[in-house]
């Protein structure tokens, strides 16, 4: 594992963001043992040029809940991806997203970037458990070879982050970031009270090229009593995903994570737009696919 400047730390704090690969000209979402669902492309966003967006509800493709499942957006390019998921908002505001043990999984296979990825919820159960917990680990593929000499598929790039709303940040043991450097990253975030990171950094050579495929895996969220020691560490919400780079710079410069970083927090404010607006569906009605 490669180490990371404060700058590049700086960045991957600031930014908020998730994705997996599919047939040529499809872009499809599904959940293990069952067939993949195209998933219809979202308007283009002037924000993001070259960017193919796939918004979605996962609720819509995974059964019954009885936790707030996520909503999301995949965006893709030749050279990047980002997978971006918001739980814990309601037509009324904030709501818990964490309130039972539940494990998931779901994929979403685009034309040039694949992520597969496994959440596991566990909830503050009290002085055994203190704190609500957001697992995801998963992989993803870089399914083109956008360069001469390189060859397709790329290789399978892990991911593992951990959301604890009773630390900080929390870091995978293997993750070589600098303490010092992460210190005065959150320092310089000037973060709220009560914010919570994970964060994981990966990247592995495409075959036969100069270039590799870097993935970043990120969760942040928000507990709901910061200063209040007798209560709970619950999440109000949580935001988060995974982001892929093609890059010739072994270390990405601090810029090009500041442009991740920026498009994530983007695509996680429409996200959270669309979860706000959108109507509760009829108790009766089965949930529609975006």
């Amino acid at each position: 594992m490669r180490r990371f400047t404060g700058l590049a730390v700086v960045a991957l704090l600031a930014a908020l963001v998730l994705v997996i690969p599919a047939p040529s000209g499809a872009t499809v979402i599904g959940i293990p043992g069952n067939p993949p669902v195209n998933l219809p492309a979202g308007p283009s966003d002037p924000n993001l040029p070259g960017f193919n967006l796939y918004p979605f509800i996962l609720s819509s493709f995974i059964s019954p809940s009885p936790n707030p499942l996520p909503s999301g957006t995949f965006a893709e390019s030749p050279t990047q991806f980002n997978l971006v998921l918001l739980a814990g908002f309601g037509p009324s505001g904030k709501i818990d997203p964490i309130v039972a043990t539940q494990t998931f999984n779901f994929f979403v296979t685009g034309d040039y970037w694949s992520v597969q990825a496994q959440f596991q919820y566990a909830p503050d159960t009290g002085i055994f458990h203190p704190s609500d917990v957001v697992t995801m680990q998963g992989d993803a593929v870089h399914r083109i070879a956008p360069h001469p000499g390189e060859v397709a598929p790329g290789p399978t790039v892990p991911f593992n982050v951990t959301l604890n709303a009773g630390s900080t940040v929390t870091l995978p043991p293997d993750l070589q970031v600098p303490p010092d450097a992460l210190r005065q990253a959150i320092k310089n975030g000037n973060l709220p009270a009560g914010a919570r990171f994970g964060v994981d950094v990966r990247s592995v050579n495409h075959p036969f090229g100069p270039h590799d495929d870097l993935v970043f895996g990120l969760l942040a969220g928000q507990i709901a009593s910061p200063n209040n020691p007798f209560v709970g560490n619950d999440l109000e919400f949580w935001i988060g995903g995974v982001g892929g780079l093609h890059t010739l710079e072994p270390t990405p410069e601090p810029t090009t994570f500041a442009l991740l970083g920026s498009t994530l927090a983007g695509l996680g404010l429409a996200a959270r737009r669309r979860r706000l607006n959108r109507p509760s569906p009829s108790p009766s009605a089965p949930p529609r696919a975006s």
